[in-house]
């Protein structure tokens, strides 16, 4: 979805952000295979264009709802990154507006589970 350069600055400039993730599992020919989507507690993505290694990312969520299988997200799997920002400003446009980071590997995954939610 496109969005108003005035929508975006006003967005940008809210005070009260939620800012979401939503973590897409690929196959190796990048096709979807099932998404988590959760509230970002911490985490950070870097950009270098020197190095081998292009785009890193870390990053903590909190999901209330999940149907994760362990041994899908254990592996060394591709996943699509997108992060979401909780629209307040206007209703013309979605709860929670999108914006692709881009595709990353895993290399490491780690989750934790409590009675009202789980930790990635």
């Amino acid at each position: 979805m496109l969005y108003d350069k005035d929508f975006l600055l006003k967005l940008d400039k809210s005070k009260d952000k939620t800012i979401y993730a939503r973590v897409t599992a690929l196959t190796f020919k990048e096709a979807p295979i099932e998404n988590i989507e959760g509230r970002v507690t911490g985490g950070s993505i870097n950009l270098d264009g020197a190095s081998s290694l292009r785009r890193t990312c870390s990053l903590t969520m909190v999901a209330n709802d999940l149907n994760i299988n362990n041994y899908l997200w254990g592996l060394n799997t591709k996943f699509k990154l997108e992060i979401g920002v909780q629209n307040t400003i206007d209703s013309a446009y979605p709860d929670v507006c999108w914006f692709n980071q881009g595709i990353f590997l895993i290399t490491n995954f780690n989750t934790s589970s409590s009675v009202s939610n789980f930790t990635i």
